[in-house]
Order: structure tokens, then sequence, then C-alpha cells
């Protein structure tokens, strides 16, 4: 299980944590991309445009993340591919399905909480892992944004 917590309220900064330690910080940058380091090795969350991120890693890109739709997102990597699914326009978490099955689950922990948990596939490499937390993390900011902008 990863969990992510924000750093404060206006920066896309976020400490993630595996089994309660601490394995990285996705630090922002400029149009939604962050960098992270995993074992010594580092990585780039590069949004390409409004549908499509990219992870690049010492090996150049490692997977990319593609929204089919506004419920839907798949996530192609050389460890295997997932889909982003969201089941219910009434729940906010994402499922994350494999080979057709649901796998694990993104949400957020609360409304007034500032951390998100992800129940990642044991077999995702760490790094990927990351990323489809990262996309999702996203995806919410934006809804979040969004629902500001309706309710002004």
């Amino acid at each position: 299980m990863l969990r992510a917590r924000r750093r404060g309220i206006f920066r896309r900064e976020y400490d993630v944590f595996a089994d309660g330690e601490q394995v990285t910080s996705l630090v922002g940058g400029r149009r939604e991309s962050c960098e992270f380091t995993v074992a010594g090795n580092g990585y780039r969350i590069e949004r390409a445009d409004r549908r499509r991120f990219r992870l690049l890693g010492p090996n150049g890109q490692e997977a990319v993340a593609e929204r089919e739709s506004g419920r839907e997102w798949r996530v192609r990597a050389g460890s295997g591919n997932l889909t982003l699914a969201k089941p219910s326009i009434w729940r906010s978490g994402w499922e994350i399905r494999q080979r057709g099955t649901t796998r694990g689950e993104i949400r957020h922990d609360g409304a007034f909480k500032r951390t998100y948990s992800a129940g990642v596939p044991a077999d995702v490499p760490l790094p990927v892992g990351v990323f489809v937390l990262y996309v999702v993390l996203v995806i919410f900011e934006r809804q979040a944004a969004a629902a500001a902008a309706a309710g002004s």
C-alpha cells in the first residue's frame, strides 16, 4: 500500500510512503510534472498533453498513461499494462485493473485530510506505482479546481 501526503495547500508536492516508511518525495514542476527518486535512480513525470503523461527514468521512457475517456486511463509499462477506472460518478476513488480484474484502488482518505491511499498490485514496480498514483493525484487536483471554478 502506498500513501501520499500533500505538503501544504498550494503546492503540488507529496511525500510517498510504503508500509509506513517514506520511499520518495514528488517535487512539483510546471505543467503538472514532477520529479522523484527511487533507490538512487531519478525519475520524471511529464504531461505530454491533457490526455497523456509519461514516466521517464534511467532507461528512457518507462511508462505512459493515456486518457481513454473521462472515467478511464490506460497505463502502458514494460512491466505490464494497467487500467485506471472510475467505477461510479458517486465514488471518488479510482480502481486499478490488470487484465480485466480489479487489483487495487486509489482514494482520497477524507475531505479534510491531505492524504491519499493507493493499493497498487505487488507485481508493479515501485516507480510505476508512484507514476500511477501521481496521475490520479493530478486528476483529483483537476476535479477540485473545476469544482472551485463552478462554485464561483
